[in-house]
């Protein structure tokens, strides 16, 4: 097995594009994207509300008898394990790792610095309210919560204002100024980045990339918005079926296509739409200038 490290580090911020980036990423001759996306290796804890993986999944049976299944996100532990995952790498420049809760769990920066620090980094950003959103949308669509945005948001603002607001939470995952000063102040090469960029001067950008990695230029390749959200017709009763387990099930006996289809059918292709008081919003938007302007 190759003993190379892992040289290149997109961290997020989750919600912001990384699935799109990582999709062009991963067409590129120089670049090697492992069949899981988002290992994690360099988090501590992952929070439930971030990732709970299918009663019916073992990491080790994975490794055992499934690899190189593509998986888009787990928690890898073990050290054998994390470097397998490159192990089907051939001669390409760079390894990448594109787990997006690298920008805010804590003590991440510095372990990466520990394990590789000539590694690359990338950040890739979002306007902060629309990242919340679009968290707070993916989560109604997994049955994770059962509130509505205002709620939600009015619960994490006061959590924000008395110093309890987890760095997991929606507005926590929102919040850029610090989480990006962690990697500048000990890496290097860091590459900032916005999606609203991405999305409207491809090529300038995707230009931007290949140079920061002395790689050659990428092909022209239009971005897709992968994990759109859908809002649910039935929320409390998703809500009532992932906190049964029952969603577990579906995965383990339904067939990807019949999911699928159910899914479209439970659920509105029209757009979701953000419902907050201009109050909280006011309040929102202040935090926000405060702890994101970069």
């Amino acid at each position: 097995m190759n003993h190379k490290k892992v040289n290149l580090f997109v961290v997020g911020a989750m919600k912001a594009g990384t699935t799109s980036l990582i999709e062009i990423l991963s067409n590129h001759s120089e670049i090697y994207v492992p069949p899981i996306k988002e290992p994690h290796f360099f988090v501590d804890t992952l929070p439930k509300s971030l990732y709970e993986p299918s009663r019916f999944f073992n990491l080790d049976k994975y490794f055992k008898e499934e690899f190189p299944k593509p998986i888009h996100i787990s928690k890898i532990e073990d050290i054998s394990q994390y470097k397998k995952l490159y192990s089907l790498s051939v001669n390409e420049k760079y390894w990448v790792d594109a787990s997006t809760a690298y920008l805010h769990a804590p003590g991440v920066a510095q372990k990466i610095y520990s394990y590789n620090e000539d590694a690359k980094i990338i950040i890739l950003l979002r306007d902060p309210l629309k990242r919340a959103f679009s968290h707070y949308k993916m989560d109604i669509g997994l049955g994770r919560i059962n509130a509505s945005f205002n709620q939600l948001m009015e619960r994490e603002i006061q959590e924000y204002n008395n110093g309890s607001l987890e760095w997991s939470s929606h507005i926590g995952m929102s919040l850029y100024k610090s989480a990006v000063e962690n990697y500048t102040s000990l890496f290097k090469n860091v590459l900032v980045l916005r999606i609203e960029d991405l999305a409207s001067r491809e090529n300038e950008e995707l230009s931007k990339i290949s140079s920061f990695l002395g790689i050659k230029v990428f092909e022209t390749s239009t971005i897709q918005h992968k994990n759109v959200a859908r809002e649910p017709k039935f929320k409390k009763l998703f809500y009532f079926l992932k906190q049964m387990g029952v969603k577990d099930y579906f995965s383990k006996y339904l067939s990807s296509n019949f999911r699928h289809w159910l899914f479209k059918k439970a659920t509105k292709g029209s757009t979701f739409k953000m419902e907050i008081t201009p109050k909280n919003l006011e309040k929102l938007n202040a935090i926000f200038i405060k702890e994101s302007k970069l």
